[in-house]
Order: C-alpha cells, then sequence, then structure tokens
C-alpha cells in the first residue's frame, strides 16, 4: 500500500435513489474530518463544477454492473485539478467493481487522474420494476445495513491516511460491460412505463424528489418526462405507494432507509 501526503479535507459528492449510498455517506463524513456531504442532485444542471478540496470522493448505488448515467455525466464535467487523491464507493445488490473502476478511469484519464481507491458495499437491491422483491424480513435488511457501516470503518482508515488500494486486475465479462451499455441507452425512454394509480392524491411529492426534474404534475397527475435515471425513488418515496411500472410493482413492497428521512431528499437541490 503507497500513502500520499496532503491535507484531508474532502469533498464527498453523492447520489442515491432510495438511501442505501446516501446513508453510506453520511456515515463515512461522521468518521472523516473535515468532510463535506454535497448531492449530486443539486449541480446536474450547472455547466461548471470544481471540486474544492484536495481529496474527492464519489459515493452511488451499481445500476447494471457500472455508474449512473447521472453521475457518469458528472464525473465527466467536474474541474478536479487541485484534487489530489479519489476514491469511490458504490452500494450494491450484486457484483459491479471490476466495470466501475474501469469505467471511472476512463472518465478521469483526460483529467490526468486516476482512481486511488475503489470500494464496494453489498447490501440489497430495491430495484423492483423488475423481478426483484426488496429483501426480507426487515430484520434481515436492518442486520445487512449494520454489516454494511461495520466495513466504513477500514475505509474511513484508509481515506484518512491517503491510502491508494489495490486496483482489481479480474477480467470483465462482456456480458457485463454489453448489459450496462444496452440498458443505459434505453433507460431515458423506459419511464413511460410508470403512472399514478387511483391511489394518488397530486400531493407532488414525486415531483419534488425527482433528482433530475423528471417528473412534472399535470392536472395534479405525475407525468414523467423521458431523462429518467430508474433511481425509483418516485416509486419507493411515494406516501400513498400510487406509483407503478407497468404490472411489475402492483403487489411488491416498497422501501425507504429506515435512517434517511425524506426531507433530506428533498432538500438535495437547495445546495
Amino acid at each position: 500500500m503507497k500513502k500520499i501526503t496532503q491535507n484531508n479535507k474532502t469533498n464527498i459528492y453523492y447520489f442515491s435513489g432510495t438511501g442505501n449510498s446516501l446513508h453510506m455517506a453520511k456515515c463515512l463524513k461522521e468518521k472523516l474530518d473535515e468532510s463535506e456531504l454535497i448531492p449530486l442532485a443539486g449541480l446536474v444542471k450547472q455547466n461548471s463544477i470544481k471540486a474544492t478540496s484536495e481529496k474527492v470522493g464519489f459515493i452511488f448505488p451499481v445500476y447494471n454492473y457500472g455508474i449512473p448515467n447521472v453521475v457518469h455525466n458528472f464525473v465527466e464535467k467536474i474541474d478536479l485539478s487541485n484534487t489530489k487523491y479519489i476514491f469511490t464507493l458504490a452500494t450494491a445488490g450484486g457484483p459491479g467493481k471490476q466495470l466501475i473502476i474501469q469505467q471511472m478511469n476512463e472518465l478521469l484519464k483526460p483529467k490526468n487522474k486516476q482512481l486511488d481507491a475503489a470500494f464496494i458495499i453489498k447490501i440489497f437491491s430495491a430495484y423492483i420494476i423488475t423481478s426483484y422483491d426488496v429483501l426480507h424480513p426487515k430484520e434481515k435488511r436492518e442486520r445487512r445495513i449494520k454489516k454494511a457501516e461495520l466495513k466504513l470503518d477500514e475505509i474511513a482508515e484508509m481515506i484518512r491516511n491517503n491510502t491508494q488500494g489495490r486496483r482489481t486486475k479480474r477480467t470483465i465479462l462482456p456480458n457485463m460491460r454489453g448489459s450496462y451499455k444496452s440498458n443505459m441507452e434505453k433507460i431515458h425512454a423506459e419511464d413511460e412505463n410508470y403512472y399514478s394509480d387511483d391511489k394518488c392524491n397530486g400531493c407532488g411529492i414525486c415531483e419534488k424528489l425527482c433528482p433530475v426534474d423528471n417528473i412534472k404534475l399535470v392536472n395534479e397527475k405525475p407525468e414523467w418526462q423521458h431523462k429518467c435515471e430508474q433511481c425509483l425513488r418516485c416509486l419507493h418515496y411515494c406516501p400513498q405507494e400510487a406509483i407503478q411500472y407497468g404490472e411489475h410493482t402492483l403487489d411488491r413492497e416498497r422501501y425507504n432507509h429506515p435512517n434517511i428521512k425524506l426531507k433530506e431528499f428533498l432538500n438535495e437541490k437547495q445546495v
């Protein structure tokens, strides 16, 4: 392990759908001195973004084995000229570390940067619009969250000491990269499968929650604008459980991270 000498101020940029990544970001912030938590939702519309610290981290969920579109676009445009240490931490329900490392380094190469450390924490998937159900029972979910929290002590120590982690040399399976590419190419248009059922009371929380302003209320009903990132925040956090995705979600349990309050997401765009 190699160490880099520098100060310990840290910018932590995060993107989160149902709260797992936000919770990890908050827990990590508590373990790092002079750290600042910054939601990507408050910055996605800005054309000029510059990191203000010498140490930068990106925290997000794994989507289709790789990086969410919104994170990809953000890393592509952020100015990291003053940054000397870069790490990423991804939450996942399955594999993805190899592809994420490669993707991040591809984005960082034009900036003459590379990842110093990459971490993946397996929690569980809340992607209920396909074949997944939320992990049952509730007690099992909570144990999985607690287990994930314990891993942050070692991760925080590495980041605090500016430690360069070993980069994986495992082969990226062709179907992994192929699945990511094909799914991400069509992800925006797939919001045509969303709708609100008779339980919808027109509260507008879905519109306020969307990190990319993809939902507009028309006649007190949500309409999706075809720039969806498939974070499922609108679906999981609807107070009436009125948002559906085709027939897949009609009888499936919704998931709100037990340690994340609705207002935390509502306040993200006030950065």
